[in-house]
C-alpha cells in the first residue's frame, strides 16, 4: 500500500508538534515545517522530516518531487497576523498546485480556533446553556481583536469562490496536556499561591477544554476520512465531550497542591491568555459533527480528572533539559 504523505506547518508548536507526531504514529510519511534550526532535532527523534524555512512556502524550491496528500496549517504570528496570514495562502496555494501538477489533490487543514465563536453567555445552571455549534455565528472579536484575521481566513477556505482546492477548517477548544499551553498557567497560580487559591471569577463559568494528543488525533481522523467529498470545505469543532467549571477546576488544583480555594468577583476585564482570562471567558463548545462524521473520541482524562498527572508533565517541561 503507498504511503500518504502529509505536511505540517508550525511542527515544533504545541498544537502542530502534537499533531505532527500523530500523523506520524498513524504511518503517514510526514513532513515538518519550523522556522529555527534548533527544532530539528525532535522532529527527526519522532521520525518526521524536518524542513526549515518560512511560511511562504519558499522551501518547496528544494523539495525535488515530493507532493503531499494533505497540508496542515498550524502557525500564527500574534505581532502580524494579516502578514502572516498572507504568507500562509501563499504557501497553501504552492503546496497544492505542485500536488495537482503531479495528479495529486490535495486536502488542506487549517487551524483555528473555538474562539471564532465568541464567548457563551450563560453559565453552568443556567437553562438556557448550549453549546456552540459549527452553526453558530462567528464573533473572535470578543476574544480578542488579533483573532479576527485568523478567523477571517478561514472562512476564505472555506468559500468555493475564493478556494478552488478542498479544505477543512477546524476549531478546538483551549487545549492541555505535555507543556499545558494556556492551562500552564493554572498550574502557575496553584504554584504561587500561599495557604489559599484565589480565583478572580465565578464558580460555576464554564471552560471546555480536550487533551492535545486527543486534539492531534482528531487531524488524522479527518485525514483519513474514505470519502472526501463528505467533509471537504466544512468546519469542524475539538472538544471533551462534557466541559467543566471554575469550582471543579479550582478544586483539583486546590487539592493537588494542598491549599484552600476562594473566589473573588472580578472587577476589571483581563488581557487573553491571562490566567484570570481563562476563567472568565466562558465557552462551551459541540462536537458532535466530528463524532458523527468519524471514529475520533477523546481517549485522555479531562484536565481534572487527570490533573495530578498533567501537573507532573507541565513541571517537567518547565525543569532544564535532560541530556540525551
Amino acid at each position: 500500500m503507498t504511503r500518504q504523505t502529509v505536511l505540517v506547518t508550525g511542527a515544533n508548536g504545541y498544537v502542530g508538534n502534537a499533531v505532527a507526531k500523530a500523523f506520524a504514529r498513524a504511518g503517514w510519511r510526514t513532513y515538518g515545517l519550523v522556522r529555527r534550526e534548533a527544532a530539528v532535532g525532535d522532529l527527526a527523534r519522532n521520525e518526521i522530516q524536518p524542513l526549515v524555512g518560512p511560511s511562504n512556502g519558499a522551501v518547496f524550491d528544494d523539495l525535488g518531487d515530493v507532493t503531499f496528500d494533505v497540508v496542515v496549517s498550524n502557525t500564527e504570528d500574534r505581532t502580524d497576523p494579516s502578514g502572516h496570514l498572507a504568507a500562509v495562502r501563499l504557501m497553501l496555494d504552492k503546496a497544492v498546485a505542485r500536488s495537482e501538477a503531479a495528479g495529486r489533490r490535495p486536502l488542506v487543514i487549517f487551524s483555528s480556533g473555538c474562539k471564532d465563536y465568541g464567548a457563551t453567555k450563560q453559565k453552568h445552571g443556567d437553562p438556557a446553556l448550549a453549546p456552540h455549534t459549527e452553526e453558530s455565528p462567528l464573533l473572535p472579536a470578543s476574544a480578542s481583536a488579533i483573532l479576527v484575521p485568523r478567523c477571517t481566513f478561514g472562512a476564505r477556505l472555506l468559500d468555493k469562490a475564493e478556494t478552488p482546492y478542498d479544505a477543512v477548517v477546524l476549531r478546538p477548544t483551549v487545549v492541555y496536556g505535555l507543556s499545558s499551553s494556556l492551562y500552564g498557567s493554572l498550574f502557575d497560580l496553584a504554584a504561587r499561591s500561599r495557604d489559599v487559591m484565589t480565583i478572580v471569577g465565578d464558580p460555576d463559568a464554564v471552560m471546555h477544554s480536550c487533551h492535545v494528543d486527543d486534539c492531534a488525533d482528531a487531524y488524522v481522523a479527518l485525514a483519513e476520512h474514505p470519502d472526501r467529498s463528505a467533509i471537504a470545505n466544512q468546519a469542524y469543532n475539538i472538544s471533551n465531550q462534557r466541559y467543566e467549571t471554575a469550582r471543579e477546576i479550582g478544586e483539583a488544583l486546590a487539592r493537588s497542591y494542598g491549599l484552600d480555594l476562594a473566589f473573588e468577583v472580578p472587577d476589571r476585564e483581563f488581557k487573553y491568555g491571562d490566567v484570570n482570562w481563562l476563567f472568565n471567558y466562558w465557552q462551551w463548545v459541540g462536537s458532535d459533527k466530528l463524532r458523527a462524521a468519524t471514529a475520533w473520541h477523546a481517549r485522555r482524562a479531562t484536565f481534572v480528572d487527570g490533573i495530578d498527572q498533567y501537573r507532573i508533565a507541565y513541571e517537567a517541561s518547565r525543569s532544564p533539559a535532560q541530556p540525551q
